[in-house]
């Protein structure tokens, strides 16, 4: 592995030269912090009082970070990365909302994601974060072992139906599905849920996957003893 990272030829074989003179541009200018917050603040200024600006973010920096706005964009940069090897994995970027109906708009998303990943061999499997489907504080509170009251619990009722939608359709569809880690003060919850879903979904097939951060201390005992379980 390090020597393909060593040889520039192979690791950056995917960029143009001129995506390359624009990525180091763009690392340049992130690393100046009082750039970035006075760039934030004119950004967020320009989307608000409807500033044609949309054309040039997609042409710096949305274009190195983002595949696309929708599966779909996303197809020319997911095919070029296949042709040399390489697999993609679409991820529905968003989380920490605090209303309902973005909660319900993600699932469908990830839903209409399975499909897509079904009928594609470069994208290996889907994804999504656990706070896409349900508020950060109401997993805090659970992973705090604090009482919830009754709307919370009906609440947190409907963020366990929303794993179970997608991870059955996953089932359904053979496609494997990777949950991604969150925040430690937060993860105990999601941790659960995602042990809830492995054991209803994983029987006969490996479906289901969780995210282990291994820049944490206690991770390594938590996969010990997920591992005995799982034996079990």
């Amino acid at each position: 592995m390090d020597q393909i990272f060593e040889n520039t030829a192979t690791a950056f074989a995917l960029k143009t030269d001129s995506e390359l003179e624009r990525a180091y541009f763009l690392f340049k200018m992130i690393s100046n912090e009082p750039l970035v917050k006075m760039g934030s603040v004119i950004t967020n200024f320009a989307f608000k009082a409807h500033l044609p600006v949309e054309s040039l973010i997609r042409a710096t920096v949305f274009d190195h970070f983002c595949g696309g706005v929708n599966e779909r964009d996303c197809l020319p940069v997911v095919d070029r990365m296949w042709q040399k090897g390489v697999c993609s994995v679409l991820d529905y970027s968003v989380e920490g909302k605090e209303e309902e109906d973005p909660f319900d708009t993600a699932t469908e998303i990830i839903l209409t994601i399975l499909d897509f990943v079904k009928e594609k061999d470069a994208i290996p499997y889907a994804v999504f974060k656990p706070t896409g489907f349900g508020r950060f504080a109401l997993y805090q509170k659970i992973s705090e072992k604090k009482e919830l009251t009754d709307k919370e619990k009906a609440e947190w009722q409907r963020v366990v139906n929303r794993f179970d939608k997608v991870c059955k359709k996953a089932h359904d569809l053979e496609v494997s599905l990777l949950i991604d880690g969150e925040e430690s003060w937060m993860q105990d919850a999601a941790d659960d849920l995602a042990e809830e879903m492995m054991r209803k979904y994983n029987k006969k097939k490996r479906i289901v996957f969780n995210t282990l951060q291994t820049y944490r201390w206690d991770r390594l005992p938590y996969l010990k003893a997920l591992h005995e379980r799982a034996i079990k």
